[in-house]
Protein backbone atom coordinates (compact mmCIF):
# COMPACT_ATOMS: atom_id res chain seq x y z
CA UNK A 1 0.00 0.00 0.00
CA UNK A 2 1.18 3.57 -1.21
CA UNK A 3 1.46 6.02 1.25
CA UNK A 4 -1.86 8.98 0.79
CA UNK A 5 -0.87 11.85 -1.15
CA UNK A 6 -1.36 15.48 -0.09
CA UNK A 7 -1.61 18.25 -2.17
CA UNK A 8 -1.89 21.59 -0.51
CA UNK A 9 -3.81 24.61 -1.91
CA UNK A 10 -3.57 28.06 -1.64
CA UNK A 11 -6.31 30.22 -3.32
CA UNK A 12 -6.00 33.98 -4.03
CA UNK A 13 -8.45 36.63 -4.55
CA UNK A 14 -8.61 39.59 -6.06
CA UNK A 15 -5.33 39.69 -6.81
CA UNK A 16 -3.27 42.65 -9.10
CA UNK A 17 -0.32 42.06 -10.98
CA UNK A 18 1.29 45.29 -12.74
CA UNK A 19 4.62 45.56 -14.90
CA UNK A 20 5.91 47.67 -17.43
CA UNK A 21 7.24 44.58 -19.65
CA UNK A 22 4.96 41.75 -18.95
CA UNK A 23 1.01 42.07 -20.22
CA UNK A 24 -0.20 39.51 -17.71
CA UNK A 25 1.23 37.28 -14.93
CA UNK A 26 1.14 34.29 -17.19
CA UNK A 27 3.51 35.51 -19.57
CA UNK A 28 5.94 36.65 -16.62
CA UNK A 29 5.53 32.67 -15.60
CA UNK A 30 6.24 30.92 -18.83
CA UNK A 31 8.92 33.72 -19.79
CA UNK A 32 10.86 33.92 -16.11
CA UNK A 33 10.02 31.33 -14.50
CA UNK A 34 9.84 28.43 -17.45
CA UNK A 35 5.90 27.25 -16.59
CA UNK A 36 4.51 25.66 -19.45
CA UNK A 37 1.02 26.02 -20.33
CA UNK A 38 -1.35 22.89 -19.60
CA UNK A 39 -5.17 24.61 -20.40
CA UNK A 40 -6.47 28.08 -21.91
CA UNK A 41 -9.99 28.49 -22.25
CA UNK A 42 -11.18 31.91 -22.77
CA UNK A 43 -14.77 33.01 -22.66
CA UNK A 44 -16.35 36.60 -23.24
CA UNK A 45 -14.47 39.00 -24.09
CA UNK A 46 -15.35 43.09 -24.11
CA UNK A 47 -13.10 46.13 -24.60
CA UNK A 48 -12.92 49.79 -23.92
CA UNK A 49 -10.85 52.63 -24.79
CA UNK A 50 -10.06 55.55 -22.77
CA UNK A 51 -8.14 59.10 -22.84
CA UNK A 52 -7.87 61.10 -20.02
CA UNK A 53 -5.07 63.86 -18.77
CA UNK A 54 -4.43 64.41 -15.62
CA UNK A 55 -3.02 67.53 -14.11
CA UNK A 56 0.57 67.45 -12.77
CA UNK A 57 -0.03 69.37 -9.35
CA UNK A 58 2.11 66.07 -7.41
CA UNK A 59 3.67 64.12 -10.12
CA UNK A 60 7.36 64.87 -9.94
CA UNK A 61 9.19 64.92 -13.66
CA UNK A 62 12.48 65.00 -15.06
CA UNK A 63 11.78 67.80 -17.16
CA UNK A 64 9.28 71.14 -16.06
CA UNK A 65 6.26 71.56 -18.38
CA UNK A 66 3.15 72.56 -17.88
CA UNK A 67 1.38 70.05 -20.27
CA UNK A 68 -0.71 68.07 -18.49
CA UNK A 69 -0.23 63.84 -18.42
CA UNK A 70 -1.94 62.25 -21.05
CA UNK A 71 -3.33 58.50 -20.04
CA UNK A 72 -4.37 56.60 -22.86
CA UNK A 73 -6.47 53.48 -21.35
CA UNK A 74 -7.39 49.95 -23.11
CA UNK A 75 -8.84 47.40 -21.30
CA UNK A 76 -10.29 44.02 -21.33
CA UNK A 77 -12.79 41.95 -19.63
CA UNK A 78 -12.39 38.30 -19.98
CA UNK A 79 -13.88 34.81 -18.19
CA UNK A 80 -11.33 32.31 -18.69
CA UNK A 81 -9.70 29.00 -16.82
CA UNK A 82 -5.90 28.89 -17.37
CA UNK A 83 -3.77 26.11 -16.27
CA UNK A 84 -0.05 26.72 -16.27
CA UNK A 85 2.61 23.86 -14.32
CA UNK A 86 6.31 24.62 -13.39
CA UNK A 87 8.52 24.10 -9.86
CA UNK A 88 9.76 25.79 -7.40
CA UNK A 89 12.55 24.32 -5.18
CA UNK A 90 12.06 20.90 -6.55
CA UNK A 91 7.80 20.94 -5.60
CA UNK A 92 5.83 20.70 -8.74
CA UNK A 93 3.55 23.62 -8.82
CA UNK A 94 -0.01 24.03 -10.72
CA UNK A 95 -1.11 27.38 -11.45
CA UNK A 96 -4.83 27.96 -12.10
CA UNK A 97 -6.11 31.57 -13.14
CA UNK A 98 -9.93 31.56 -12.71
CA UNK A 99 -13.03 33.77 -13.34
CA UNK A 100 -12.75 37.11 -14.62
CA UNK A 101 -9.77 38.92 -15.65
CA UNK A 102 -9.71 42.65 -15.97
CA UNK A 103 -6.45 43.75 -18.41
CA UNK A 104 -5.58 47.54 -19.06
CA UNK A 105 -2.67 48.61 -21.29
CA UNK A 106 -1.76 52.40 -20.13
CA UNK A 107 0.44 54.78 -22.41
CA UNK A 108 1.35 57.44 -19.92
CA UNK A 109 2.75 60.41 -22.28
CA UNK A 110 4.72 62.88 -19.82
CA UNK A 111 6.01 64.70 -23.12
CA UNK A 112 6.54 63.99 -26.86
CA UNK A 113 9.70 62.13 -26.08
CA UNK A 114 9.00 60.75 -22.49
CA UNK A 115 6.09 58.00 -22.67
CA UNK A 116 5.26 54.53 -20.65
CA UNK A 117 3.71 51.20 -21.03
CA UNK A 118 1.74 50.19 -18.01
CA UNK A 119 0.24 46.84 -17.90
CA UNK A 120 -2.45 45.75 -15.18
CA UNK A 121 -4.19 42.49 -14.47
CA UNK A 122 -6.72 41.74 -11.90
CA UNK A 123 -7.57 38.33 -11.61
CA UNK A 124 -10.55 37.17 -9.85
CA UNK A 125 -9.15 34.33 -8.61
CA UNK A 126 -6.08 32.26 -8.27
CA UNK A 127 -5.27 28.94 -7.19
CA UNK A 128 -1.65 27.35 -6.35
CA UNK A 129 -1.36 23.56 -5.76
CA UNK A 130 1.67 21.69 -4.83
CA UNK A 131 2.38 18.69 -2.77
CA UNK A 132 4.77 21.28 -0.97
CA UNK A 133 2.83 23.84 1.18
CA UNK A 134 6.59 25.08 2.32
CA UNK A 135 7.41 25.68 -2.15
CA UNK A 136 3.84 27.50 -2.51
CA UNK A 137 4.54 30.23 0.06
CA UNK A 138 8.45 30.63 -1.29
CA UNK A 139 6.95 30.81 -4.14
CA UNK A 140 4.12 33.35 -3.21
CA UNK A 141 6.28 35.69 -1.14
CA UNK A 142 9.04 35.59 -4.26
CA UNK A 143 6.16 37.10 -6.58
CA UNK A 144 5.22 39.47 -4.32
CA UNK A 145 8.55 40.68 -3.38
CA UNK A 146 9.40 40.79 -7.40
CA UNK A 147 6.27 42.29 -8.65
CA UNK A 148 4.36 44.10 -5.80
CA UNK A 149 1.54 42.01 -6.08
CA UNK A 150 -1.59 43.07 -4.47
CA UNK A 151 -3.67 40.35 -2.67
CA UNK A 152 -7.29 40.87 -1.43
CA UNK A 153 -7.57 37.72 0.51
CA UNK A 154 -5.87 34.14 0.93
CA UNK A 155 -6.60 30.65 1.89
CA UNK A 156 -5.36 27.51 2.34
CA UNK A 157 -6.76 24.22 2.11
CA UNK A 158 -5.27 20.21 2.55
CA UNK A 159 -6.58 17.43 0.22
CA UNK A 160 -5.37 13.77 0.79
CA UNK A 161 -5.73 11.70 -1.78
CA UNK A 162 -6.19 8.33 0.05
CA UNK A 163 -4.24 5.98 -2.15
CA UNK A 164 -4.48 2.29 -3.43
Amino acid sequence: MSKPLETVVLTLSKVVFRHTEYMQLSDFLVKKYGFTTIEEVDHGISETREVTQIDRGGVVIHEESKAPIVIEEVGKKTSSHKVYEGSHRDAKIKIHLLGDIVQTESLMEISNEEKYKVYTAEYQMIKLESDSGYSLQQFLEKLVGELGLSIGSQGWSFHRDPGT
